[in-house]
């Protein structure tokens, strides 16, 4: 009997998990590059003056790549680093095969606002904010190796889908940044 309990609890915890893991993973990576490119704005002040406004391009710039990047975080075979560690794939709810590239990029435009994933994850384990705008759900499939995705990085021929994606993440990066600048 007691081999046959449903543990959702468990199952929660290993999705909360996963966008918290989510949520940090990128901007960690782009921290130290975000950090050296405010260097110049801590050292002399406020730089909007004439010759130092490429201080604030090189800032905005630096944050436009971790955002696109993290709004394309399931680009590659609709796993991003962290899914592939834990054993998550990003689908789509109406046929249950891997989202498109642009559902991908359309589920986490709210990535920012991650505070309010975690309030609808805490609502509904099973899909997030994300998902919901986006109709995709993560299913559980097995662990891969993470590294695994620099290959698929290599092998990717960038098609019609692939590039409206991009270009759509280019703009939405700019629109983040002139909204809260």
């Amino acid at each position: 009997m007691y081999l046959q309990i449903n543990f959702s609890l468990l199952e929660w915890n290993k999705r909360f998990k996963s966008l918290i893991l989510e949520m940090w993973n990128i901007p960690i990576i782009f921290f130290p590059i975000l950090i050296i490119s405010m260097i110049p704005k801590i050292s002399f002040g406020n730089l909007n003056q004439g010759n130092f406004v490429w201080v604030d391009i090189i800032f905005s710039i630096s944050f436009s790549l971790m955002m696109i990047t993290l709004i394309n975080k399931d680009f590659f075979g609709g796993q991003s680093t962290v899914h592939r560690l834990l054993g998550f794939k990003v689908v789509d709810v109406k046929t249950n095969e891997q989202a498109s590239k642009l559902k991908c990029m359309l589920r986490n435009v709210t990535a920012p606002i991650w505070m309010i994933e975690v309030i609808f994850l805490l609502v509904n384990p099973k899909r997030r904010l994300g998902d919901i705008i986006a109709g995709t759900s993560l299913i559980e499939i097995e662990s891969t190796d993470p590294e695994l995705i620099l290959v698929e990085i290599q092998n990717t021929k960038f098609d019609k889908e692939a590039k409206l994606t991009l270009l759509i993440s280019i703009v939405w990066a700019i629109m983040f940044i002139l909204l809260f600048n």
